[in-house]
């Protein structure tokens, strides 16, 4: 982002003797001036288009008034601002502002120079959290399908969930708020999010402390679950009460779960011709006992016993080098019919999991850089902030799905750091003419083209790493070759007989 100098007394005054002298001059061109000045009044930015539609206008029409008497940093202005400032972390708020306001399809009154950082900072607090969080929500509702993708596997929407945490300031109110993993270490958001694989798109997310568990932010995502979706997730989030209502919603499941024999409540019923078993699930009196001790008011009833489907399987792991690892995995699917999702299907889908590990990677690395704390000095301020880089995300990601569908290319063959990069270039790019004074137009076709134009990850190609940076430092990325073979559980058989 070019750099651009915090505005001083003198350069203001020379600003506005400009300016006033411009719309001197235009104001004598006749009524064709108004005509081009209204049109420019009624377009739109970037930033704007890479939304869906209106979801910023409709988000403030629920928000309060506090900002309308502020004729230059308004609501819809601070949301730009937020944006701008989650788009380019490293950038501070004078060069944040100054861009922002530099934007086609935005502008402030005549006369009016760039706020300064104080002022975006008190408009911040007038905004709060729940305007950024519901322009998120809105745009996050947005199926795949409307960006011209349509990747099914096996009719159905892939999607995963799980949790990642990032980094704060250092003050006593956001340590006490959020909490710190250790004595002297920073305070930590933690984030639990809903993702579609096929895109990296967000459907949904949670957002709480450390100490605020991933599967207590994860019971906040199951509105977002509904028919036509296979939902991923790793062996953490299992519980036999959370599998029946999310997989109440009309969503399909396949979680990953632990390999002990006691740590699912499951016997198998069946062994089915693809391997894969038949269990009945039923809660334990340890586990009900639990569930009545959470909520002593409800006093809950022993959970029904339910019908679902096991695949166990073991995946070998070669390298190039020779290095051979062999993993035990059980995924439990409440996919019942194994002739149309056979057992080996299903273990290789289970791979998808991993692309939210992606989507966090770019979101605290590409996006917010890596071990950046965010800005936010006070809880409100530091959850508006990961609303925003979740949102920053999503257009991201958005603007690279609707790039693919509208040349029928699959997504994840687009590099999402260089689409950042060419947002980036995007929104600071000259916004005026400097012969005729008028703003560009079709900035949004611009940046397909660019994106397409961009050369694509290469398919197919399996390599591996070590998974901790100690193992990164003594281990090169290798190209690998995996096995998977579907194996027989541990657990107990389900008495069928007939009690006497």
């Amino acid at each position: 982002m070019p750099a651009v100098p915090a505005s001083t007394p003198a350069l203001l005054e020379e600003d506005a003797g400009a300016e006033a002298a411009e719309a001197a001059a235009r104001l004598a061109s006749g009524p064709g001036f108004w005509t081009e000045w209204l049109a420019d009044l009624g377009r739109v930015g970037l930033l704007e288009e890479l939304l869906a539609d209106d979801v910023v206008g409709r988000a403030l029409a629920e928000a309060p008034t506090a900002h309308k008497r502020d004729r230059v940093l308004t609501a819809k202005m601070t949301v730009i601002c937020v944006l701008v400032a989650c788009l380019f972390p490293g950038a501070g708020y004078d060069q944040v502002l100054a861009a922002a306001f530099g934007l086609p399809g935005l502008r402030r009154p005549p006369g009016a120079g760039v706020p300064t950082g104080s002022a975006f900072s008190q408009a911040r607090k007038l905004l709060g959290e729940q305007v950024m969080k519901k322009i998120f929500e809105l745009d996050a509702a947005v199926p795949d399908a409307d960006l011209g993708i349509g990747l099914l596997w096996k009719g159905l929407e892939v999607t995963a969930i799980d949790g990642t945490t990032m980094e704060l300031a250092r003050n006593d109110v956001l340590d006490g708020e959020f909490g710190t993993p250790a004595d002297g270490a920073r305070p930590l958001l933690r984030v639990t999010a809903h993702v579609r694989t096929a895109t990296f798109r967000w459907i949904a997310a949670a957002i709480g402390g450390y100490h605020d568990g991933e599967n207590a932010l994860a019971d906040e995502l199951e509105d977002s679950f509904r028919p036509g979706m296979l939902n991923l997730a790793d062996r953490g989030f299992f519980s036999m009460f959370r599998w029946l209502r999310f997989s109440g919603a009309g969503a399909d499941l396949a979680w990953r779960v632990k390999n002990g024999a006691k740590s699912v409540p499951a016997r198998t019923l069946e062994v089915l011709p693809d391997g894969s078993e038949l269990v009945i699930l039923h809660e334990s009196g340890g586990m009900h006992a639990r569930r009545r001790k959470d909520a002593p008011a409800s006093r809950p009833g022993r959970l029904p016993a339910t019908a679902a489907r096991l695949v166990a399987f073991t995946v070998t792991t070669v390298t190039a080098s020779g290095k051979r690892k062999t993993t035990r995995m059980r995924v439990l699917t409440t996919l019942l019919d194994h002739e149309a999702f056979p057992a080996m299907d299903i273990a290789v889908l289970y791979a998808e999991r991993w692309q939210i590990e992606i989507a966090f990677l770019h979101l605290k690395k590409t996006v917010r850089g890596p071990r950046r704390p965010l800005r936010g000095q006070s809880p409100e301020l530091a959850r508006q902030e990961a609303w925003a880089l979740l949102l920053i995300h999503n257009m991201t990601a958005a603007a690279a799905a609707r790039a693919a569908g509208t040349a029928g290319l699959d997504p994840g063959l687009i590099p999402f750091t260089a689409v950042l990069g060419l947002i980036r270039s995007h929104v600071t790019a000259r916004t005026c003419c400097e012969h005729c004074g008028r703003r560009p137009a079709g900035l949004l076709a611009s940046l397909n083209t660019a994106i397409l134009a961009l050369p694509r990850h290469r398919q197919g190609r399996q390599r591996t790493s070590g998974r901790t940076p100690g193992e990164r430092k003594t281990r090169h990325t290798e190209d690998v070759t995996y096995t998977i073979s579907i194996t027989k559980s541990n657990l107990p058989e389900w008495d069928t007989s007939p009690k006497t």
